[in-house]
């Protein structure tokens, strides 16, 4: 992800208020409830005042024994108020949370698979979490702190005044410091926080990715290896951490200092005015409950600080995501045909293709000139990074193929639905993905009809799955760990084809998916696949000629061109990359028998 730019606060903070509006009448009563609890809490010192100058005055127990249950009533109010503000204003930032984290991950299903490719999967989940929670922070604990902070100084300053003018200027001249150091320190805060952010996203995208590969990792014992990386990682984090808290740790001890200084001075100078005669004791008492009253919010402007620069800097990590727009989407004006309702026939044409990735130079793809009949059947040959995946990716537009070069019955894929596109296209992937669910699951994956457990097992049968599912304890229903990984690699691509068979869909690409299956096993797929194949539009990418040589027509790319085109037949009695493989392919099963 790009570097952010550097808005100004309250632009930063701008993206809250459409997650805001719909709580808004809640939220004011939540302010409401903290406005009563802190009027309420600056009713006390009035009351104990008028209960000491009771006894000084000799004018018995019976006002005093007034003032307590005033006391008492008040605290009892005061709590339940107190519990309304925490209810709603902690309740509305876990609403918030709620949605945004829905709003995100609605977005992110919806960005292209480029943006996949160029980002961490660990900063995604970095921000989705650790900055997600930080935002909660700034709108629940921080919005309630700083409103009651405000509430008692409006409140407990009149007050102070109207006892003596003088005596609250002594006061305040300590805190004055403390609006400069807020603003020097806030900046900083808010840098560091960005920085400490940041590395916590490295240190989520280096546990998931090891997590995910654990299996090379014990395989090359490189587990001390691993170690000592996410060390450095881990040390890096708690540097940054501790740059951050050199900065934030100052602000509370520099608050008590301040509020120490100015206790001091105000019993100090408030001796005097009552030795003069100008305040009571009762003055003087509630004076200090005041300034106690304001201690806590000055020393609280520390954590407050902390936490809103930390929920700021989280909160333009969020946005970079939503930022993040797909170029895939719907066209505006779909085809007239596709209007109709007609069904997908699955004729696929190709005219002068070439495909670029995007952020590179180099195109992966040269004037590929192709014609695929509806219900025929094209394989595609090539070595490694000649573009056959990327070929099969533009049909469904995984990636956006260049306008006027990719048709499916005769109109142009960008002009296709993505719904329509997609469901119209079955694809088993080079690289196979499980859920963490049943076998079952993981084949009805795709499917939104409901379907008869017959037809599950028919499909079952053609992915050559049924004799592995029968020796699961709990067949069909057997669950799955992670990524399939108590499946074997040929199990794991049998069970991505069944999920591709059960969806019956006009158009199926089989991008290599046979690498990890058996020869013996992949004949018998095959065999059983041919009168499914019949009626589809069938593209196969493969390294085995076995897998594709009972195709209709058979592609070699080479560096992202079509070199050599025809049948089996034709292909192996041309010299080139499909005869040359051939040979060396039918010598290799000649040497596997001898053995």
């Amino acid at each position: 992800m790009s570097e952010p730019k550097k808005d100004g606060f309250w632009k930063s903070l701008r993206p809250l208020g459409p997650y805001l509006a719909p709580h808004r009448q809640m939220f004011w009563v939540g302010l409401a409830c903290a406005f009563l609890t802190n009027s309420l809490g600056m009713l006390l010192p009035l009351a104990i005042k008028y209960g000491i100058e009771a006894i000084e005055n000799g004018k018995g127990f019976r006002l005093v024994i007034y003032s307590v249950i005033v006391l008492i009533g008040i605290k009892f109010i005061q709590s339940i108020f107190r519990y309304l503000m925490r209810w709603i204003l902690i309740g509305i930032s876990r609403q918030i949370e709620y949605k945004i984290r829905a709003d995100l991950f609605d977005h992110l299903e919806t960005l292209p698979l480029a943006f996949y490719q160029r980002t961490r999967v660990g900063d995604i989940m970095s921000r989705a979490t650790n900055d997600l929670n930080e935002v909660r922070m700034l709108l629940g604990p921080a919005i309630m702190y700083s409103f009651q902070t405000v509430v008692t100084v409006l409140f407990a300053v009149p007050v102070m005044v109207y006892i003596d003018l003088n005596l609250t200027l002594l006061s305040f001249l300590p805190l004055a410091l403390v609006s400069l150091s807020v603003k020097k320190v806030g900046k900083v805060i808010h840098e560091r926080s960005m920085e400490v952010q940041r590395k916590l996203s490295d240190i989520t995208a280096r546990v998931q990715e090891n997590l995910a590969g654990i299996r090379v990792i014990k395989s090359f014992t490189r587990e001390d290896s691993e170690i000592e990386r996410f060390e450095r990682l881990n040390l890096e984090y708690l540097q940054r951490n501790m740059h951050l808290v050199k900065v934030s740790g100052v602000l509370y001890p520099l608050m008590a200092y301040l509020g120490g200084l100015s206790t001091l001075a105000v019993l100090g100078y408030g001796g005097v005015l009552i030795v003069r005669g100008s305040i009571t004791i009762g003055d003087f008492t509630a004076f200090l409950m005041y300034l106690g009253m304001m201690y806590w919010p000055m020393i609280a402007i520390g954590f407050v600080l902390n936490v809103i620069q930390r929920g700021r800097a989280s909160l333009i990590r969020i946005m970079e995501l939503f930022k993040v727009k797909s170029d895939i989407t719907d066209p505006e004006q779909p085809a007239p045909a596709l209007d109709q309702g007609l069904k997908v026939e699955g004729h696929i044409s190709i005219r002068g293709l070439s495909f670029t990735y995007p952020g590179t130079s180099e195109p992966v793809l040269r004037e590929l000139d192709l014609d695929i009949p509806a219900g025929s059947t094209l394989a595609v040959l090539g070595p490694v990074g000649c573009g056959k995946s990327t070929l099969i990716n533009l049909i469904p537009r995984l990636f956006n193929p260049p306008r006027g070069s990719l048709f499916i019955d005769g109109v142009d894929v960008l002009d296709w639905p993505l719904a329509a596109l997609r469901s119209s296209v079955a694809t088993v992937p080079q690289d196979t993905f499980l859920f963490s669910e049943s076998i079952r699951e993981n084949i009805l994956y795709g499917l939104e009809r409901d379907i008869e457990e017959e037809e599950i097992i028919k499909v079952v049968r053609m992915a050559g799955l049924h004799e592995d599912i029968s020796g699961f304890p709990d067949k069909l229903d057997t669950l799955l760990g992670e990524r399939g990984i108590n499946l074997s690699g040929g199990q794991k691509q049998r069970t991505a084809i069944g999920r591709a068979l059960v969806l019956e869909s006009p158009i199926l690409l089989l991008d290599d998916c046979f690498s990890s299956v058996d020869t013996q096993t992949e004949e018998t797929i095959l065999r059983s696949l041919k009168d499914y194949t019949a009626s589809r539009t069938t593209l196969i990418v493969s390294h085995r000629i076995s897998t594709i040589k009972f195709a209709d027509q058979i592609v070699v790319l080479e560096q992202g061109r079509i070199t050599q085109r025809g049948t089996h037949g034709q292909l192996i009695e041309q010299p080139g990359y499909y005869s040359s493989l051939y040979e060396k392919q039918l010598l290799q099963e000649r040497i596997e028998r001898i053995s």
